[in-house]
């Protein structure tokens, strides 16, 4: 099946992209290195409290012929939990956090490289009350005041990162440091509570499970080399016996668990006594609050108190966060993936700081993760989308050279036509890239789809009357194992898709097309629906069929029945009125507070109209396929199932585990409206 999709599919769309021209070199000369190799130092920086934060630095080292030495360089921070460097054990290699070519690429180029440790990360001391928590910010801020104020540094401080690397990018930069003069975060969140912990209000169990483990093992600087995903310590800051090795600085695993922790007073392969610097910081990382499975299912709400502190999903983001980054003057390039569980985020954030700062959009077809590189782990890597738009010509590098675009003109000050470039690149699937000017686009048509008899999808007028589906509990996103919200699409092999006929989600599909329609926007679905039980949750696909009868994903969403009434957005900014920073675009929004959730809001034959965005896509339908749109009662195993269809969660699979639920179509009753460009 993934051969024949991949010789049929493949062909039609890199067929559109055959008289593309280079993206990338449109968007301006990159300059020509100046320097040769780095030098790496370590620090420990004191915080406001005491408690000190891991920093390596890596400056240019020499200057190369009729290169001017300058001495003091720019920075560029990375900011993360886990490690800014790991060291193996056995041998004393360390592995930066940053990859060696992209150090190579920028230091040669005059800019110095720092990666530091959050509190309660790697080598750093101290302990996070709660992941993603308020601390964060403001240990940003003084990092970054710490970094302006030394030797190596001129002054001006950008930084980079990925996820909750981009999140730190934010939370800093809300805090408004002087010399933080431009961020480029990447797939990062701007609502973690439904992007990441309960999308469409319900929670989300694959990722959290994912997420959680990862960040407690590195805190803990656990290692096991025999792993699937090899883990290494952080590398330690102190070397205590002062043998220029730093491998000994990691106490021994006695009982070979990969956790030093449980063994008790910590020695030492070379039997020198210590202060246990190392030892002392990792053990504090105990303490941290980190978030488990059961604590964010715990926590249903946006106003609920999150794993027993004081801080609801509403005080972690984004609150007046983008107020405060509107009002900095700090430059943001926000890139995001289009098969991204934060796709939605990235595009509001720019939405939303467009024409108050410097800001800057990009979209790519990734998952979680960054462009083709040969240096990328697996949990990063591009995904298969760019082999299936045809596009060879978008590396790791060519994004770098973008970053050093982006920062010679925001972070040097050279004005290199970087600030007149359309602020917004998108990659349109079966298109390529293109440079637009705004988003949503302007010319995009508001076009209706509305859900007919005999399962069609009409932009007709469609029939009136309703189709009553019994759909199972036991229905799954996964392809290949893979889907937006369990980080596998990074490592798919091939796009994701569902089966056809699917008997798992009701489905309503078009006539085959006679021409290409782009979608690039946000969909919109309005179901008009009543079910035999009074409470539910509601998955929506937006799929591609093509001629040869795959149904490849293209967007989704999902909504919590029980949060059908519209709230305003706003809401989103914690007071800030929209007449100071609006949130944009305007999309559904139902608050997801608990005064919000209806109970049994089905009960009584009640129907209801339940209205919801898919996620953002760029996508062309070409002439001879079918658009589609499947619904689904559950998404087993990546959410929780509804808790009060708990009594029919152990007949998953049976005919019994099932609900029944009837869509009621006609004028203005269930619809999809897609937000269609006009061909040029």
């Amino acid at each position: 099946m993934v051969v024949k999709f991949t010789a049929v599919v493949l062909a039609l769309w890199a067929a559109a992209c055959v008289a593309q021209q280079d993206p990338w070199s449109a968007r301006g000369a990159v300059p020509a290195p100046r320097y040769a190799g780095h030098e790496r130092r370590a620090y420990y920086v004191p915080m406001a409290d005491g408690v000190p934060l891991a920093l390596t630095v890596y400056t240019p080292a020499q200057a190369l012929a009729g290169t001017v030495a300058e001495g003091k360089f720019p920075l560029i921070l990375w900011y993360l939990p886990g490690h800014r460097e790991s060291i193996d054990v056995a041998t004393g290699r360390i592995t930066p956090a940053f990859a060696p070519a992209d150090i190579a690429f920028f230091t040669s180029r005059g800019y110095a490289l720092a990666a530091a440790e959050m509190r309660g990360s790697g080598a750093s001391f101290g302990t996070r009350e709660l992941d993603r928590g308020p601390q964060i910010g403001r240990d940003g801020r003084q990092l970054v005041d710490w970094i302006a104020a030394q030797p190596f540094s001129n002054g001006a401080v950008g930084m980079v990162g990925a996820s909750y690397q981009g999140f730190s990018q934010y939370a800093t930069a809300a805090e408004r440091p002087a010399a933080l003069r431009a961020i480029f975060p990447e797939i990062a969140g701007f609502d973690d509570y439904t992007s990441m912990f309960h999308p469409g209000g319900i929670g989300n169990v694959a990722l959290s499970e994912f997420a959680t483990a990862s960040i407690v093992r590195d805190d803990q600087n656990h290692y096991d080399p025999r792993a699937a995903r090899p883990r290494q310590p952080s590398v330690p800051v102190v070397d205590e016996d002062g043998d220029g090795e730093l491998a000994d600085e990691i106490p021994l695993d006695k009982n070979g668990n990969g956790n030093f922790l449980d063994d008790g007073e910590p020695t030492y392969r070379d039997g020198q006594p210590r202060q246990h610097v190392y030892y002392r910081a990792t053990r504090e990382h105990l303490a941290n609050a980190n978030l488990t499975v059961e604590s964010v299912l715990a926590a249903p709400y946006r106003d609920s108190r999150v794993n027993g502190t004081r801080h609801t999903w509403a005080d972690i983001d984004p609150g007046q966060r983008p107020l405060a980054i509107a009002r900095s003057g700090i430059a943001v390039y926000h890139r995001g993936g289009w098969f991204d569980y934060h796709a939605r985020d990235t595009v509001m954030w720019h939405a939303t700081l467009a024409g108050h700062t410097p800001s800057h959009l990009m979209m790519a077809p990734t998952g979680h993760g960054g462009f083709p590189s040969a240096d990328a782990e697996a949990l990063y890597r591009a995904g298969p989308y760019f082999a299936l738009a045809g596009d060879s010509l978008s590396t790791q590098r060519h994004l770098d050279e973008e970053k050093l675009r982006f920062f010679d003109r925001y972070l040097r000050g050279i004005d290199n036509g970087f600030d007149r470039l359309p602020p917004v690149l998108l990659h349109v699937m079966g298109h390529g890239w293109r440079s637009e000017w705004q988003w949503p686009l302007a010319r995009q048509r508001l076009t209706a789809y509305h859900l007919d008899a005999e399962g069609l999808l009409t932009p007709g007028r469609p029939a009136p009357g309703s189709d009553r589906h019994r759909l199972p509990l036991s229905a799954d996103s996964r392809s290949q194992g893979a889907n937006r919200w369990n980080y596998g699409t990074s490592s798919a092999r091939a796009p994701l898709a569902f089966a056809n006929p699917d008997a798992t989600r009701a489905s309503y599909t078009t006539a085959v097309l006679a021409q290409d329609l782009e979608v690039t926007g946000h969909p919109q679905v309005t179901l008009h629906l009543s079910s035999e039980v009074p409470d539910g949750d509601v998955y929506v696909y937006l799929l591609d069929v093509t001629p040869d009868g795959q149904a490849l994903l293209v967007s989704e969403g999902q909504l919590r029945a029980n949060y059908a009434r519209l709230q305003p957005l706003q809401q989103l900014l914690d007071g800030v009125p929209a007449r100071t920073l609006a949130v944009k675009p305007a999309l559904p929004w139902h608050g997801y507070r608990r005064q919000d959730d209806v109970p049994r809001v089905f009960a009584g034959g009640r129907t209801v109209e339940l209205t919801l965005d898919l996620m953002p896509t760029a996508w062309v339908f070409k002439a001879g396929h079918r658009l589609r749109l499947s619904v689904a009662a559950a998404d087993a195993p990546s959410f929780a199932l509804h808790p009060m269809l708990s009594g029919r969660a152990a007949q998953r699979g049976t005919t019994e585990g099932a609900v029944t639920w009837t869509l009621w179509r006609g004028r203005g009753l269930s619809r999809l409206v897609l937000p269609v460009i006009p061909a040029q």
